[in-house]
């Protein structure tokens, strides 16, 4: 009895799974048929899409070769010898000379104009630096003679300083299409004195050698800072990608 209700149930639900299998072929025929009539429609619209993308891409190739060639801040780096004037009261020196000093610099250069001629520079500078002379040196508990025999004792000065300039820089050409370029800038500084050490020697030995405390003569906010203006004219290469 249920084999023959299995059988029967079976036998009326064939027809049915073949009608299913109609209607999906139909449907699917439709498709293609709709497919193949609005084909030429899709190929345009792809067309299209890839054309616009192909634009899309080189105008954002030129603007980021734009941007690389002509940035808005950028980064600089540099490194010069220093040769520094001293005046030196002869009653109390003799021999002065500027020791080997030398100058590194980083500053952010902000672009002001699209011309390439006008910029805002911010940064830092250390500068070393120092001075020799011979002059009076006298022990603890000695008679203070100031003479011309006197004047032996050699003594060396070392200064480490820091400057933070803020100025204002204008070329003379663009510097986006010139291999050398000429400028010129002004701005203020601000001076600190990081440390200075004294060395006093005479005939090879050493007699001190310390931290001394150098105070500016017209300080800013306290004896080791003070600040300036200035006004320089420079040239310098470029390297555009």
């Amino acid at each position: 009895m249920v084999n023959h209700a299995v059988l029967f149930l079976y036998t009326k639900r064939q027809p049915l799974s073949k009608l299913s299998y109609i209607k999906t072929q139909l449907f699917l025929n439709c498709i293609f048929i709709s497919l193949i009539n609005y084909l030429k429609y899709l190929l345009s619209f792809v067309l299209i899409f890839q054309f616009c993308l192909g634009l899309a891409q080189e105008d954002g190739g030129k603007r980021l070769r734009n941007s690389r060639k002509n940035p808005i801040v950028k980064t600089r780096f540099g490194i010069s010898p220093v040769l520094s004037l001293y005046k030196s009261n002869k009653n109390h020196t003799t021999s002065t000379k500027p020791k080997m000093a030398f100058h590194f610099s980083w500053k952010e250069e902000i672009r002001l104009d699209k011309n390439n001629q006008n910029f805002l520079m911010i940064g830092a500078e250390y500068m070393y630096h120092g001075v020799n002379f011979n002059s009076y040196y006298f022990y603890e508990d000695s008679l203070e003679l100031y003479t011309a025999d006197r004047l032996k004792y050699k003594y060396s000065l070392t200064i480490h300083e820091l400057d933070f300039p803020i100025q204002l820089k204008h070329s003379f050409q663009k510097e986006t299409n010139t291999i050398f370029s000429s400028y010129i800038f002004a701005g203020y500084c601000y001076r600190f004195l990081v440390d200075s050490r004294l060395k006093v020697s005479e005939n090879g030995n050493e007699l001190v050698n310390q931290y001394e405390s150098l105070k500016f003569k017209s300080p800013a906010f306290n004896p080791a800072n003070s600040s300036f203006l200035n006004v320089l004219i420079f040239f310098q290469p470029h390297q555009n990608f």
